[in-house]
Parts: C-alpha cells; sequence; structure tokens
C-alpha cells in the first residue's frame, strides 16, 4: 500500500519523500483528496556527470557596456562555433 500526503504536506517534506520514493517506497500525492501524483525513482541514473552530462555546448556572451542584458530570456549563439 502507498504513503499517501497531502499537497501541503509534501511541499513541507518534499526532500524526504523523495528519498523514501528512491529507496523504493510508493509514495502517492493528492490533491483536493484525490491521487495526483505517484512518485518514483527514475528509471536511470547517470554515474558519469550528473546534471551536467546531457549538455553538449554552451556558450555565454557578455554585453557591451551600456547593453541590457536578461539572464533568464537573452542569449546569443557562440558565432564561433559550428
Amino acid at each position: 500500500m502507498a504513503a499517501e500526503f497531502t499537497l501541503d504536506e509534501a511541499r513541507e517534506r518534499l526532500v524526504e519523500l523523495l528519498d523514501r520514493a528512491e529507496s523504493g517506497e510508493e509514495i502517492v500525492i493528492t490533491r483536493f483528496g484525490a491521487p495526483s501524483v505517484w512518485l518514483q525513482p527514475a528509471r536511470t541514473r547517470s554515474t558519469t556527470g550528473g546534471f551536467a552530462a546531457g549538455v553538449i555546448a554552451a556558450s555565454w556572451v557578455v554585453p557591451t557596456a551600456g547593453d541590457a542584458f536578461d539572464v533568464g530570456t537573452d542569449y546569443w549563439p557562440d558565432s564561433s562555433a559550428g
């Protein structure tokens, strides 16, 4: 039987619930009294690089003085690549 937690409980205990799910326990998060999400471990984990293993290449360009630059939305492709 899966352990059930409300959305508010899950928000407060997210790290604990992730640890429990990763160890194989079935965790269900409910919303408005009904099951909404089932936590389960990912099928595979990369052992060669973690998060950055999926990044092939990235390049950032510093804007010239006086230019506005929004890190969240602005980027320029590297003109030297390719």
